[in-house]
């Protein structure tokens, strides 16, 4: 049985992602806000599918309580007319927010990366990752 500082060490290791396609994201913006596309990488000059790290949603998952994310599943899976009465401090925007957070403080550590290296292999791979992130190419 796998402990689960094994489980996350290995979704960290592995750089496995979950993909939203981009309909779903445009249909999560439109009801959770505009930070939905800031929780992973968008893909804005292709599909518009947003890329999240599994580690970041089992991070972002494990700063909520279990009933904070029981409510933040069936918030994200409900019906519009519900959630169009759902707040800024409902769960499931709280688990936003945490993912933009998780992936904002990534995308700092690349770049400070990237002005630190002296690999200049590395500092081509975080200039194309950074590039790639901030224009799509």
């Amino acid at each position: 049985m796998m402990t689960l500082i094994e489980f996350l060490e290995e979704l960290n290791q592995n750089k496995q992602t979950v993909v939203i396609p981009g309909d779903e994201v445009e249909r999560l913006a439109d009801r959770f806000g505009a930070g939905v596309r800031g929780t992973g990488f968008w893909n804005k000059t292709g599909d518009g599918c947003v890329e999240i790290p599994m580690s970041n949603i089992a991070e972002a998952a494990l700063n909520l309580d279990n009933r904070a994310l029981t409510e933040a599943i069936e918030q994200l899976k409900s019906p519009e007319q519900f959630t169009d009465m759902l707040n800024s401090s409902s769960a499931a925007s709280q688990l936003i927010e945490a993912l933009c957070r998780l992936y904002l403080q990534q995308f700092q550590g690349r770049v400070e990366r990237f002005q630190d290296s002296n690999d200049p292999a590395e500092v081509e791979r975080l200039r194309h990752q950074i590039s790639q992130e901030l224009f799509g190419a």
